[in-house]
This record gives structure tokens, sequence and C-alpha cells, in this order.
């Protein structure tokens, strides 16, 4: 843990890290493991983050600069893993999620990483998505995950 973040604890398998605020709001970084039974992602893993009091967001640098951490802790455990987040417009809070992303990939060293975003919409329910994976490129190839992804995409279209 630096100076610039709170402390965090990680529990499970699938690890959750939780952390308290000065302000007394404890917040969640969960990593699940994504069976999606399909080899090319036996590695995903999805992202979620929030604050479990359900009380009012009270600005405070603080709390990304743990999520970030949280962040670069798990590819230290996790190292040939896919991360992948949704982005999604129900709850119009996509911009802030995408740019906390887009925070901490500018954080990483670039050359170690690869971040790869699609824009995927479902017509028939008015969704819009933003898919965004991160992954370490000594594992995998951006091409190739972006191939594996469009296929996957096209197999759950294609089940509607």
């Amino acid at each position: 843990m630096s100076t610039n973040s709170y402390s965090y604890t990680k529990e499970g398998n699938d690890p959750l890290f939780t952390f308290l605020t000065k302000h007394g709001l404890e917040y969640y970084v969960s990593f699940k493991k994504m069976d999606l039974e399909n080899e090319n992602f036996n590695r995903l893993y999805a992202i979620d983050f929030g604050e479990l009091n359900n009380k009012k967001f009270i600005k405070d640098d603080l709390i990304e600069n743990t999520i970030i951490e949280i962040i670069f802790d798990f590819f230290a455990s996790y190292t040939d893993s896919l991360l992948h987040y949704v982005c999604d417009s129900l709850d119009n809070k996509q911009l802030f999620r995408s740019k906390l992303f887009d925070k901490w990939y500018s954080k990483s060293d670039n050359k170690e990483f690869s971040k790869l975003e699609i824009n995927y919409e479902i017509p028939e329910e008015e969704i819009r998505y933003k898919l965004e994976f991160i992954f370490k490129n000594e594992f995998h190839n951006i091409e190739i995950v972006k191939q594996h992804i469009k296929t996957q995409l096209d197999d759950f279209s294609s089940m509607k």
C-alpha cells in the first residue's frame, strides 16, 4: 500500500478486495472468474467495484488510487489473465467507469499491457455496451484476442 491509497484486504479465490475511506465509506473491488466454456477465455475475469454503504459519493482521490493499485495487485497474482469490464449505459455511469480504466491504463507501462475497446449494441434491447479488456502482452496478442471476442459476441447474438 502506498501513502496515496487506502489499505485494503483481499479474500477468496475470485479475489474480493475491500477498503474503508476516511469518510467511513466501504468500497469493494471484485474479480469474478468467467466460465464461458470457451478455451480462449479460460483466464477471463470480470472486474466490478462500488460503494457498499449506498451513501452519496464524496470526492476522494484516494478511492481511485486504491482501485488502480488493486488492479496492479491483481495482475501481479494473475499475470496471464484477461481482465474484462463492461461499461453499459443502464445507469448512465459508463463514462465514469471507462475513464477510471483509461486512467489506470495510462498509469501502467503501456508496453507491458494492451487495452482493447469494443462497442457492442443490442438493438432489440436498446442498450449500448462498451466492452473493455486489459491484458499483458507477454501472454496475449491483441489481434488474436480481438478475433476471439468477435467470435464469442457473434455466438451470443446467434443464441437470441
